[in-house]
C-alpha cells in the first residue's frame, strides 16, 4: 500500500490569496442546502460538500493549493 502524501493545513489571509491567485483552488465546502440559501461563490470556485470530499478527491486538481471556505 502506498504512503500517503503529508498535506499541511493553515490558515490563508486575503492579501496571501490575492498574491497567489494563480496558483491557488477555491473550493466551496457548503451543503447543497447553504448554497441554495446564499449561491454567491468566489468565481471559479468547485463546490464540494465537506461531506462529499473523501468521494471526491480525484476531481481536486493536485498541483495547486487549495483554499476552502464555508459558512
Amino acid at each position: 500500500m502506498a504512503t500517503p502524501k503529508k498535506t499541511s493545513l493553515r490558515r490563508i489571509s486575503i492579501d496571501e490569496v490575492l498574491q497567489r491567485k494563480q496558483q491557488v483552488v477555491f473550493v466551496d465546502a457548503r451543503s447543497a442546502t447553504a448554497l441554495a440559501r446564499n449561491p454567491l461563490q468566489v468565481p471559479g470556485a468547485i463546490h464540494l460538500p465537506a461531506k462529499d470530499v473523501g468521494e471526491s478527491l480525484k476531481q481536486l486538481p493536485r498541483n495547486r493549493a487549495l483554499v476552502t471556505y464555508c459558512t
